[in-house]
């Protein structure tokens, strides 16, 4: 096992660069801005100082509202109810306000980010390393032959493509390494900054990064909410801070991911921690993980001498790093794997669940709290018909000066407490697609564990040597 331990290398300085927020007013989250704020947070514990950290995050120090946000503790209890049984729950209590970020440099315009790169950029060294964080919206590529050239959104519908970033970091002195952690949608296009012009067909480039992707290249990523609920926030970089910082975003402490047993929790850990974490439709990827895919091979006609992907789940976990093992052994648990052949398991589940939604969608039965939803819903009408229509003066009053009449009726109902187990119930529920995604997360853990093996057994050594300096990097932590 090559890379089973890498000790962390020795580095310099560390920069922070974070890019933050929305492309407008309608698409900058509440949650975005949270995520910068847990993320400084996290910062500060590891006394990183403010004078490495350059925040860009939406409109910049405009004083004017340019955050979408929901309090749902603010909306009155009959509004949530009436649009509970006759509206829509979408975008109730939608409100907006300048966002909070302390300490921001500016605006995330396509022009301060050069700017920063000519002008902080030139004052790093060799050694230095600089650690990019991105929380923000993300796009599918614009070329179909160029289809990892996905982009980060920029406020004002600006756009930042994967060949224009690598451009960016080619222009940093020799020696500086880059880190990255991108939560948009379609972020695994990013994962390929490691070739030049972010295309494997202009070979590698020489400078040393690495990086974490809330999810691959073609699809989107979980997250981004208005709503000022932290306890509700399940994208990526949630549980990767969190497990950087030993606790959650209330500050309620989490088992340290610490894998190895080596005392400190390195970015591959905390990477490790989310994939068996986040109950969601992301399949993160890491920049491994990624150039695996593309220089390694399994066992074939032209490569007999290689591991086949179908190896034993034995020889799988002899060969399997600590993080590989917490990932494997955790997601077997978590869904119900076991023996030796756990991949065509995996596999069978994966496709199981795919045609069971083919299937729904042929004729999806009412769920039980939708037919009590209608059932409560109909007996309100009867008592007050004028709800068919939400404008009219009667139904108006049941949200204003008869609220209380209102609430009441709906609280009493017989149904009402069977229907809120059940509707509580399915709000946290796995969906199927997520149900899918673990699946495909274990599958991709076995198949990164069998490629390293098989990339080692290739011998080309300049691709071993590149491969091991992005595991040195995947392996370092924040104030290292």
């Amino acid at each position: 096992m090559l890379f089973a331990m890498i000790a962390s290398p020795a580095i310099g300085g560390d920069y922070f660069l974070t890019i933050g927020g929305g492309y407008a007013p309608s698409g900058n989250q509440a949650s975005l801005e949270r995520n910068v704020l847990f993320s400084q947070r996290v910062l500060e514990e590891k006394n990183i100082g403010l004078d490495v950290q350059s925040v860009y995050f939406a409109d910049g120090d405009q004083p004017r509202p340019d955050l979408q946000v929901i309090d749902r503790k603010s909306i009155p209890r009959a509004n949530q109810l009436m649009a509970e049984f006759f509206g829509s729950q979408t975008d109730l209590g939608l409100s907006y306000r300048n966002h909070r970020v302390p300490h921001v440099r500016g605006a995330t315009s396509e022009a301060n980010l050069r700017r920063w790169f000519k002008s902080v950029g030139p004052s790093m060294e060799s050694g230095d390393r600089l650690f990019i964080y991105v929380t923000s919206h993300g796009n599918s590529s614009n070329s179909r032959n160029q289809p990892y050239n996905t982009s980060i959104s920029l406020w004002n519908n600006e756009r930042l493509e994967v060949a224009e970033l690598v451009e960016l970091l080619d222009g940093l002195p020799e020696g500086v390494s880059v880190v990255a952690v991108m939560v948009q949608c379609h972020a695994g296009g990013f994962a390929r900054f490691i070739y030049n012009e972010g295309d494997p067909e202009q070979g590698l480039s020489t400078q040393a990064r690495c990086g974490f992707f809330a999810t691959v290249h073609d699809r989107p990523a979980a997250g981004c909410t208005p709503d000022v609920d932290e306890s509700t926030y399940v994208e990526y970089s949630t549980y990767f801070w969190e497990a950087i910082a030993g606790h959650n975003r209330l500050n309620q402490p989490v088992e340290l991911p610490d894998y190895n047993r080596d005392g400190r929790i390195s970015f591959d850990e905390a990477h490790a921690y989310t994939l068996l974490s986040s109950d969601t439709i992301d399949l993160p990827i890491n920049t491994s993980s990624e150039f695996l895919g593309i220089e390694s091979r399994f066992q074939s006609d032209q490569h007999p001498d290689l591991l086949p992907r179908d190896l034993s789940y034995g020889e799988l976990l002899e060969l399997a790093t600590p993080s590989d093992r917490a990932v494997l052994e955790g997601l077997s648990k978590q869904l119900d794997l076991s023996g030796q052949d756990r991949l065509a398991h995996a596999e069978r589940l994966k496709n199981d669940r795919r045609s069971q939604r083919r299937g729904r969608y042929r004729g999806r039965p009412e769920d039980p709290a939708s037919q009590l939803r209608r059932k409560i819903a109909g007996s309100l009408k009867s008592r007050w018909p004028e709800l068919a229509n939400l404008m009219n003066p009667v139904s108006i009053e049941l949200l204003t000066t008869r609220s209380d009449d209102f609430v009441h009726a709906v609280e009493v109902h017989p149904d009402y407490e069977r229907f809120r187990e059940l509707a509580d119930a399915a709000s946290t529920e796995l969906s199927d697609r997520e149900k899918r995604v673990k699946v495909e997360r274990f599958i991709l853990a076995v198949e990164n564990v069998i490629l390293r093996e098989n990339l080692v057994r290739l011998g080309d050594a300049d691709t071993i040597s590149h491969y091991q300096r992005i595991v040195e990097g995947e392996s370092c932590s924040i104030g290292e």
